[in-house]
């Protein structure tokens, strides 16, 4: 089997993405508003695991 040769391969430099850190208030902002409501704990685990009534496979919706 032939081999091929890679010419001296390294990691690309990468710079800081100036957008980061607004991205990770977002994220915050949207664990807060999840854990506000009582739908994830403070570990981020779903605290409701039941379906809303209509979205239950025994439901007929009439379709």
């Amino acid at each position: 089997m032939k081999r091929t040769r890679f010419a001296h391969l390294r990691a690309p430099d990468f710079t800081d993405d100036p957008h980061y850190p607004a991205a990770v208030e977002r994220a915050k902002e949207a664990v807060r508003k999840l854990q506000e409501a009582g739908i994830t704990d403070a570990e981020g685990r779903r605290i409701r695991t039941d379906l809303p009534f209509d979205m239950r496979e025994s439901s007929d919706d009439g379709q």
